[in-house]
């Protein structure tokens, strides 16, 4: 019997230390902005204008990382572009959340100079 009351004890330590690791909980702004990354994301995933690359590059970020990540990194980049973006603007907010999850345009082909 008195080892059953020293082993919960003996844990204690171990479950204060998991509850000093979790992360702070997310703000009322932050869950909208994810919530309105993940939109943007589905909406374009079923979309018939968006380029199967872009769709691609999507799927594989939320597949790879927490919607609360990409939302971060979206964040960042709308602040350090300030004044630039519009949340609002659903065009523009794929923009951005494309370029987080590492898509980039193919240069567009050029014509060669014509020699003189």
């Amino acid at each position: 019997m008195a080892l059953a009351a020293v082993l919960p004890v003996a844990l204690l330590p171990a479950a204060l230390h998991a509850q000093a690791a979790r992360p702070a909980r997310p703000t009322r702004a932050q869950i909208e902005n994810a919530a309105q990354v993940l939109r943007v994301i589905t909406s374009a995933l079923q979309s018939n204008a968006v380029d199967q690359p872009v769709k691609n590059a999507l799927f594989d970020c939320l597949y790879s990382n927490a919607v609360a990540k990409v939302s971060e990194a979206t964040d960042e980049v709308i602040a350090a572009n300030a004044g630039k973006v519009d949340r609002k603007d659903a065009s523009q907010m794929l923009v951005v959340i494309a370029g987080v999850c590492g898509y980039r345009p193919s240069a567009p082909a050029t014509a060669p100079v014509p020699k003189k």
